[in-house]
């Protein structure tokens, strides 16, 4: 990406380090996820905490997308801006400040929770019934990854029923994330086989409890395009397939031509033989990091595959080039795919889109910093 002169012929005079996105790549994996959707009958409803940018997310509503997933109350404050848009909060969205947001966003947006206790559906249940609308509920079930959800069949159904009967509450359905599969679990069918042998008994407890649910809602990245093995989805939610980062990389969920955001840096030192330094640091790349083959990589850089950055400070990344053979130089630029890319993305307050036809096109990161 960065070695292309339509790009250096953009970009020169855009300070590093900053973000850039290839509109190309974009619309190639929203229709690879929207096409994967199409084929087996899912509705897909993509995650916005990767990008959290209203122009993207009306590419993906363009390409098919039934509506939107989200982390926080605040990135559904942002993408209210979307007339009518459907809006799921994919988190468990405590506290009665957060509930009363949400009501009030009811008013003109249909609104669905993730919930998993008691405590979170009464908590909107009285904020719905103050603003005399109705909130959604998609129940969190644990496939395996122990961190939100139920398992139990009984409990779910509870919930469930919870949901349906309470004043201001509908039960949608049911929310599964499979955060736990990546590698070779997340394209193994006995992978699927285990969380299915979970999952069916609760789905029959739902059923017989007369509350069959409309939306079987999966998602993760590492895993998608192996939703058809579980049963009963109606609906997948993926958030960094929209741009890929170097986790999916390593772990062979995508190809470099599929990585379409990255962190473009300038070398600034490189007086240490064997050694560069970047102006792209922890605040830049974010500090994710990825440990393999017991060395700490924190991005990837398609010009120099043979390099390792290996070390981040607030504003200067160390780079390992002893095994490049031409190693870049001072002034360089280079781009880095970042390990994390929905972390790097939150650190910028804008990104600078490559356009298909040529140009650069400065973009607002419009839900940055939506901690609540």
């Amino acid at each position: 990406m960065v070695n292309d002169k339509r790009l250096n012929a953009s970009s020169a005079s855009i300070p590093t380090p900053f973000l850039l996105v290839d509109e190309a790549i974009v619309r190639k994996n929203i229709r690879k996820v929207q096409d994967y959707g199409d084929r087996h009958g899912f509705a897909v409803r993509p995650h916005v905490k990767t990008h959290k940018s209203l122009r993207i997310t009306r590419m993906q509503l363009d390409a098919g997308a039934v509506g939107v997933a989200v982390a926080k109350v605040g990135e559904t404050q942002v993408m209210a801006a979307i007339e009518n848009l459907d809006i799921l909060v994919a988190y468990p969205a405590v506290g009665a400040p957060r509930a009363r947001s949400l009501a009030k966003l009811a008013r003109h947006h249909n609104i669905s929770v993730a919930a998993d206790t008691e405590y979170l559906i009464d908590e909107l249940a009285h904020a719905a019934g103050e603003q005399a609308v109705t909130i959604g509920i998609l129940i969190m079930f644990d496939a395996g990854l122990h961190r939100c959800g139920v398992a139990d069949p009984g409990q779910l159904a509870r919930l469930a029923r919870l949901a349906a009967t309470r004043k201001g509450l509908r039960f949608d359905g049911v929310q599964i994330y499979l955060g736990h599969l990546y590698g070779d679990a997340a394209r193994s069918a006995d992978s699927f086989k285990t969380i299915n042998r979970l999952w069916e008994p609760a789905h029959e407890a739902l059923c017989a409890a007369g509350l069959r649910p409309r939306i079987v809602s999966s998602g993760s990245t590492p895993s998608v395009f192996h939703t058809h093995r579980l049963r009963h989805v109606t609906e997948i939610r993926v958030g960094t397939a929209v741009y890929q980062d170097y986790f999916s990389l390593k772990f062979n969920h995508c190809t470099l031509d599929e990585c379409a955001a990255r962190v473009v840096a300038t070398v600034v030192s490189d007086v240490v033989p064997g050694q560069v330094i970047i102006d792209a640091g922890a605040k830049a790349l974010s500090a994710k990091q990825l440990l393999r083959n017991e060395n700490l990589e924190m991005g990837f850089i398609p010009e120099y595959p043979e390099a390792r950055i290996f070390r981040l400070h607030e504003e200067h990344g160390w780079v390992d080039v002893s095994r490049c053979k031409a190693p870049p130089r001072i002034g360089q630029r280079l781009s880095i795919v970042p390990v994390a890319v929905s972390h790097c993305v939150n650190q910028y307050d804008e990104f600078h889109l490559l356009m298909t036809g040529g140009g650069v096109e400065k973009e607002s990161v419009d839900a940055r910093g939506c901690y609540h």
